[in-house]
């Protein structure tokens, strides 16, 4: 009989482990892995496209030089604007101008004007301060540009000082524009 208890207990036990067997399960590992690498120079040059000028006009003048000649111009789409004030004649005479930015890309940008322009020259530029002054004014005072809109840029110049003979000067004013809201002039 003991034979037979041993024999039910191995039994009992083979078809245990069977029974095991049968409903263990079966494992695999699935992985995916990838990387991706942003092009900082395609980004930069599609970010250069949408930030542009799209409008540059002459505003007023009090001069009482040459009527007509005051020019406002852009390129179309493009990073560069100009103007010429020509009917400037005596000391406190403005002409005045106005260009417009366009942020066409999809987020806010901030237009920083600093101290120096990238060749290290004065930023904003006068080749002529003792004869002339010049004005920026923006219409966004905290200098950022939401994704999709635009800040005007007044520029006025004035006659600084008594006309002795005829004089010109050049004006500049560099402006870099950045996706980093936070960033501060230097």
């Amino acid at each position: 009989m003991k034979n037979r208890r041993n024999v039910i207990v191995a039994f009992l036990l083979v078809a245990v482990l069977l029974l095991g067997v049968g409903y263990a399960t079966l494992t695999d590992t699935l992985t995916i892995i990838g990387n991706a690498t942003i092009d900082k120079n395609a980004a930069n040059d599609k970010f250069d496209e949408n930030i542009y000028f799209i409008a540059s006009e002459f505003v007023s003048t009090t001069g009482t030089g040459k009527k007509g000649e005051d020019v406002a111009d852009h390129t179309d789409k493009g990073d560069d604007a100009t103007f010429a004030a020509h009917s400037l004649a005596y000391v406190g005479e403005t002409a005045t101008f106005k260009f417009t930015v366009m942020n066409d890309s999809n987020v806010d940008v901030k237009v920083l004007v600093n101290s120096t322009k990238t060749s290290g020259v004065e930023n904003p530029s006068n080749s002529n301060p003792s004869k002339f002054t010049t004005n920026y004014e923006y219409s966004r005072t905290d200098m950022i540009i939401p994704a999709g809109e635009t800040m005007d840029i007044t520029v006025t110049v004035t006659v600084a000082a008594p006309v002795i003979d005829a004089d010109t000067a050049t004006f500049g004013l560099e402006m870099i524009v950045s996706t980093d809201t936070a960033a501060n002039p230097s």
